[in-house]
């Protein structure tokens, strides 16, 4: 083959390949405006006919959602709102039936509050719940998945999905402290994701170590509860930097308190606290130098240590 054929050639095939991708983008822009424009209408419809059916949750084109460090082990409930407003001024006059399917991953077992309902005129909402709770043993990375849709019955159809997907996350305690220059106070948030109890003090036929589920826990008497433990930690710091608000209603719950003695004055410097299973609680403490700003978001070192034990 001469050297020019085999430019020729070569320019021929650039062209075919510079054709199909022209093509293929085409193609993929009718295909995208194909279904706006098929929707459009649709929307356009239904708006003729004061036709208004929405969630909070489900789209029309679909949904999904992810929530993260799920514990694998308690139920989790989804809550989805039905309405049929456009807006304020946009309501449907009439009352709209619609039914409810779903499907699931088999590490689950599903339960629904119910599989079809009415959209009210007088209301112009309604709502159903779907309780989500494994079946199967889950380990940190896990996921499971439902999917929702609700369809409307006649005389017009539309319908609606969302797809949820639950992944097990490493349960674990953390804090941070919340601060800004020139405040008197600052505000340590302590997280606490474990969803279950330990055992501290044996009772009935729990042994110490034992763990126990959130649901569970809540069932007990008050003296069973105070065997128990989600997390305990030390909250330590030093009071020539920061001051407990003694007054604060979760320092109130704490124990072992510790004091040090600065100019004749004593101080709290070091005190307990129990931390219920999924739960978040603040601490405020004042500054002694407000112009400072201590905030703490897991990097560096923080004014205030707290430690698990």
């Amino acid at each position: 083959m001469s050297r020019k054929s085999f430019f020729e050639r070569t320019k021929k095939n650039k062209r075919i390949i510079i054709l199909l991708i022209i093509f293929i983008i085409i193609a993929c822009v009718i295909t995208v405006f194909g279904k706006y424009a098929t929707s459009s209408i649709q929307d356009f419809f239904f708006r003729s006919k004061e036709f208004y059916f929405y969630s909070d949750k489900l789209k029309a084109e679909g949904a999904e959602y992810q929530v993260e460090n799920w514990s694998g082990v308690d139920n989790y409930e989804i809550t989805i709102n039905m309405n049929s407003r456009s807006n304020n001024l946009k309501v449907t006059p009439y009352d709209i039936d619609y039914d409810i399917t779903y499907s699931y991953s088999d590490n689950i077992i599903c339960d629904i509050s119910k599989t079809s309902g009415t959209i009210l005129a007088d209301t112009n909402t309604d709502y159903f719940n779907i309780l989500i709770t494994p079946n199967a043993r889950l380990d940190t990375g896990d996921t499971v998945w439902v999917e929702i849709t609700a369809t409307s019955k006649g005389p017009y159809k539309k319908t609606l999905t969302g797809k949820f997907t639950l992944v097990v996350g490493k349960e674990n305690l953390s804090y941070e402290i919340e601060d800004v220059e020139n405040r008197q106070y600052l505000e340590l948030k302590i997280t606490n994701t474990l969803s279950y109890y330990t055992v501290e003090q044996a009772f009935d036929n729990y042994s110490v170590g034992d763990r126990i589920t959130s649901d569970t826990y809540q069932k007990l008497s008050p003296e069973n509860k105070s065997k128990c433990y989600s997390a305990r930690v030390n909250v330590e710091f030093d009071p020539n930097d920061v001051l407990i608000d003694v007054t604060d209603g979760v320092y109130k719950t704490g124990t072992d308190v510790e004091t040090t003695r600065i100019d004749n004055y004593t101080y709290i410097n070091k005190f307990s606290l129990k931390i219920d299973a999924i739960t978040s609680v603040k601490i405020r403490f004042y500054k002694t130098d407000v112009t400072k700003n201590y905030s703490y978001k897991g990097e560096g070192t923080p004014i205030i240590k707290v430690t698990t034990y």
